[in-house]
């Protein structure tokens, strides 16, 4: 026992030695041969995502945010690589050439995220599907982290430009309480969109976590190291947890800030219904479960119940998608619902989950006039 406490004591004393000593020339040796990643390589990987990311998700004076016209870029998500195209106008495409369609009729599809495709090509989302297979133009206006205020800028802004449309569906997403309440504003000087708080870059911390020097270089790598590998076999899922912020709000207690999202929420849903109805344009509104809602909450939701309710005298249809990802609940575990229909450890469907939504969406009939 003691020669073993000895050995092991040696050991340590030599590794904290040699580790206090010449760590640091190890690594950089390892590093330059390549057989491990440096930090700033890993810095500059992240950056240069973060670039592209940038080139063409770009700022809008009128509706805050949207997508570089004309583009073909390879996206990421996670660990997904995937094609992002777009049109002349900015709007979401597939990456091959738009067969001709003899139907004039035009449906735009506007949501957040989901809507976009994140993660997904084209071809796989429940917009590109409908796009395929039905005789309808789609104009897909959904980009990432958009909510209602976004939802009637842009639909006013292209509109009012001279873009026709017969049909409108706002797939509204649960995390769009919580940009109405706290990200986005009517800005100051016009009636355009502007973010509530600016955003501001962790540059300090940043900066005095690049500056510390570590003793130990070699202990800290492995630490580092042992901590993305538990990571990645076990991860922290904070998307599954009940006080998920961005999802938590259809089962909880309502609170001010909830209040306050769903109030904006649906006075520019409201500004929206009468903006179209003016145009004899036609509404419907879409509504579907993040995980969360799937984990903690019932498929007749607060968020079903908001938006059937709001659509009793505006929608030519509720499309209620909560149902049909609740209908084997009773059979399958929850968590193996999630698995089947969204992408991993993330709160967007995946191909079969967008699949899921088309065929339900490819049943109704958008082309007649006049409100239900």
């Amino acid at each position: 026992m003691k020669k073993n406490f000895l050995i092991l004591l040696i050991s340590c004393l030599i590794f904290f030695s040699v580790d206090f000593f010449i760590g640091k020339i190890i690594l950089n040796s390892l590093y330059k041969s390549n057989i491990l990643e440096s930090p700033e390589k890993i810095k500059f990987k992240v950056e240069q995502r973060k670039k592209n990311e940038k080139s063409y998700r770009i700022k809008n004076d009128f509706y805050h945010h949207t997508l570089k016209s004309n583009i073909k870029v390879k996206s990421i998500w996670g660990d997904i690589s995937y094609s992002t195209c777009t049109d002349q106008l900015g709007f979401r495409t597939s990456c091959e050439k738009n067969t001709y369609k003899k139907n004039k009729r035009k449906i735009i599809f506007i949501g957040d995220s989901f809507t976009e495709g994140l993660g997904l090509g084209y071809q796989d989302t429940f917009v590109g599907m409908f796009d395929k297979f039905s005789s309808y133009q789609i104009i897909n206006m959904g980009v990432t982290s958009y909510s209602p205020i976004i939802y009637w800028n842009k639909i006013k802004h292209f509109l009012d430009k001279g873009l026709s449309a017969d049909h409108v569906i706002v797939f509204i997403d649960v995390s769009d309480i919580d940009d109405e309440a706290n990200n986005y504003k009517k800005c100051s000087n016009s009636l355009y969109v502007c973010d509530k708080i600016e955003k501001k870059e962790k540059i300090l911390k940043d900066q005095i976590k690049n500056k510390k020097e570590f003793i130990f270089p070699l202990l800290n790598h492995i630490k580092m190291t042992t901590k993305k590998l538990k990571r990645k076999i076990k991860p922290k899922i904070y998307i599954y947890r009940k006080d998920f912020k961005r999802s938590y709000w259809t089962y909880s207690e309502s609170n001010e800030e909830i209040k306050r999202g769903i109030k904006s929420s649906i006075n520019y849903m409201e500004n929206l219904s009468n903006y179209l109805n003016s145009k004899n344009i036609t509404l419907s509104v879409a509504v579907y479960p993040h995980p969360g809602q799937i984990l903690h909450d019932t498929k007749n939701s607060q968020h079903v119940q908001i938006w059937k309710n709001f659509c009793k005298q505006r929608c030519k249809y509720f499309i209620d998608l909560f149902p049909i990802f609740f209908e084997n609940e009773n059979k399958e575990k929850k968590m193996d619902i999630i698995k089947k229909y969204y992408i991993k450890n993330d709160i967007h469907f995946n191909k079969d989950g967008n699949e899921k939504i088309f065929d339900q969406l490819i049943k109704l009939d958008f082309g007649a006039p006049g409100r239900s």
